[in-house]
Parts: C-alpha cells; structure tokens; sequence
C-alpha cells in the first residue's frame, strides 16, 4: 500500500520483529490511550511482582477508573499460542488479592520514583496514589490488543479472553527517515464544553485563513447562533476583551496556556487546534 502526502510517497513498511512495533507503539502509546495515560514497562512490573507471564506493558488512565493490559502482536505470528497461555496465566494470578496488592504497591513505587508519573497525578490533584490506584487494579483490566494487521483467528481469540479486549491496527509509512503511523486510538476524545468549542472553532476558521469577524459569522451559522454568542465566548467567557483576544491570536503559544489553564481537562483537544 502507498500513502500519498504533498505529492511524496510513503511505502507502507514490514516490522522485522515484535519488539520493533512494541517499541512504536510505546512512543506512541498516548496517542492511542489517551493524554492522561502512563506507561509502565514489563520488565519493571515483572521484578516488582513476581507474575511469570509475557505482557508489553500496563496502561493507567488517569482519569478514568481504567487500565489496560498491553499485547503487541504480528499477525505472522500463532496468535493462540501467544495471547491465550499469556492472559489466561495471569487471569490466574490476577484473582489472587496477594497478585491484586503487588501490582498496586509496584505501581505506587514507580510512580514516587519517577518525577514525570509523580507531576502527572499531582496535576489530576490525586490526594491518595496508593488509594487511587488500589481501586483501580480491584477493577479488571481491559486487554489492549496492536497488531500490525487484523486477522479473523484474532477476532475469535478477542471475543474468548476472560478480560474485555480492545484491538487495533497500527501501521507504519515510511520515506527516507519520516514515518507516518496509522491506527485507531482506543479512547475516545472527551466533547467539549460548548463555550469552548465556539472558540476553537472560531480559531479553526482564523487559521484556516479568515478575519476574526468573517470566522465569528462563519461558526454562527453553522451552530446556528447570534454573532454576539460566539464573540462572548471568545472574550466575555474566557475573561478577555476583544482587542486582547485578537492579539493572542497571533501568539499561540500564551492562547494555548490561557486556554488550557480554564479548561485542563480538554488539553489535547485545544493542542491539537492550536498547534
């Protein structure tokens, strides 16, 4: 397969190995689970808990009651062979609260050892880690399936696996040294408050090459609101006058903080359109 941007073509590449996806699918892993994400290395959780069962890694949702159990597979490879014995000897384990508590007290070790993970849970303003993360592991995961490419024998095993099973694709396209993956994240964007999407769609129609006036009647109509709605979201709403408004948005930089700051849960969405 050819993936064609800007009149360049993108050949559509073959992992050589497993641990060659695993390691593009860690780089990527916010991507597709989410902003509020954190990765924690197999071989990490292995040493900390004991559970003698292949796993790529586990994923916690920070702000969702959710982790997830990461496979990485080739289509090439037995699938039942690889993921069956996998998530059925640590099923096993899994119900064990002795199991249940390793995992618990491994993650709050990892996360007061390592600064990033530390900032990131002080920033969702968590009072209790080992709580939240207690409550979080006495829920069962979900069983995150990439595989470079679909198959029907997947398909099968997903619907048979004691956990729910999320799968999806991840591919690669390459030119000299520029790849492009393409994949279907495996959580969903939260929908914004209305205040805010007038905003960032009046910002899409400014970066997009209109007036400020010409994107405030642009989104008026399509939402199907008065031109005064949509200019008070973009000032009266966010706490600016228009002139200031105007000028923030030509720094994107000090917009995207201001933004950010009154609405942190929806970073990635207000990242994305000014970017």
């Amino acid at each position: 397969m050819i993936l064609l941007k800007d009149g360049e073509k993108y050949l559509a590449c073959d992992y050589s190995s497993e641990e060659e996806l695993t390691k593009m699918v860690v780089e990527h892993y916010k991507d597709l689970f989410g902003p509020n994400a954190l990765y924690f290395d197999p071989q990490t959780m292995k040493t900390h808990i004991g559970i003698a069962t292949r796993s790529d890694g586990i994923i916690i949702r920070l702000d969702k009651n959710l982790w997830y159990l990461l496979e990485v597979e080739l289509a090439e490879h037995p699938l039942h062979r690889h993921i069956i014995p996998q998530i059925t000897k640590f099923n096993i384990a899994y119900q064990q609260p002795e199991t249940r508590r390793k995992i618990t007290d491994a993650l709050y070790t990892l996360i007061r050892q390592d600064v990033n993970k530390k900032a990131a849970l002080q920033a969702q303003k968590t009072e209790d880690i080992h709580k939240f993360l207690t409550e979080i592991i006495e829920t069962s995961p979900t069983i995150a399936i990439v595989i470079d490419q679909s198959t029907l024998e997947l398909d099968a095993i997903s619907k048979n696996l004691p956990f729910p099973t999320r799968v999806t694709e991840f591919k690669t396209y390459k030119r000299g040294s520029i790849h492009i993956h393409e994949f279907e994240p495996l959580y969903e964007e939260p929908q914004p408050p209305k205040s805010l999407e007038k905003v960032l769609k009046v910002l899409e129609q400014i970066y997009a090459g209109k007036t400020y006036g010409e994107s405030v009647k642009i989104v008026a109509k399509k939402l199907k609101l008065y031109h005064g709605t949509v200019r008070a979201a973009c000032t009266r709403d966010i706490g600016l006058p228009a002139t200031k408004f105007r000028k923030l948005i030509k720094d994107k930089e000090r917009l995207r903080v201001l933004l950010i700051e009154k609405y942190p849960e929806y970073e990635s969405i207000i990242v994305k359109t000014i970017a």
